[in-house]
């Protein structure tokens, strides 16, 4: 049976946890908090790196919302000079309307091939996740202009609360 870890237990855990992620040296912390460096050291090895990997996470897919709510805004101001050129009969600058759509669709299209090949499964008890209730939204508000892909998520989700 594995020990306990005595960090995790420690009346001053959040400010140790702090310290690790703020990068301090385990030795510091260690004598700040009269524990051994090697205890530190496990714990940050085995608790706070898996907990700074879900952030990263987390982090990634937030930022990934942001970029795509920004590509949508893009794409509208576009689309609206698009519109005004071919109704003003003015060629030149609706077709550098259409060149600037199309180098869109290829961004778009090359960060979507990115995030397939980036993209890993990780199992998370949902049901106990705060991180989980932050998300949900976002990923359907992210699949809204996609309402096939909303349905089908939301009803896989049901089936798996069933």
């Amino acid at each position: 049976m594995g020990s306990r870890c005595t960090i995790c237990s420690h009346a001053d855990r959040l400010d140790i946890d702090r310290g690790i992620i703020a990068g301090l040296p385990y030795r510091d912390i260690a004598g700040r908090f009269a524990v051994s460096k090697s205890a530190i050291e496990r714990h940050a090895s085995d608790h706070i790196s898996k907990l700074i990997s879900r952030a990263r996470d987390l982090r990634d897919w937030l930022n990934a919302d942001q970029l795509v709510g920004e590509l949508r805004v893009l794409r509208e101001v576009v689309l609206g000079i698009l519109e005004e050129a071919r109704a003003d009969g003015d060629h030149a600058t609706a077709l550098q309307a259409i060149g600037r759509l199309e180098k869109q669709a290829e961004l778009v299209a090359r960060l979507l091939g990115e995030l397939v090949e980036h993209q890993r499964v990780q199992m998370v008890d949902a049901s106990a996740s705060e991180q989980w209730s932050k998300l949900l939204p976002i990923i359907l508000s992210v699949l809204e202009p996609y309402p096939d892909a909303r349905r089908a998520l939301v009803e896989a989700l049901s089936d798996v609360g069933s």
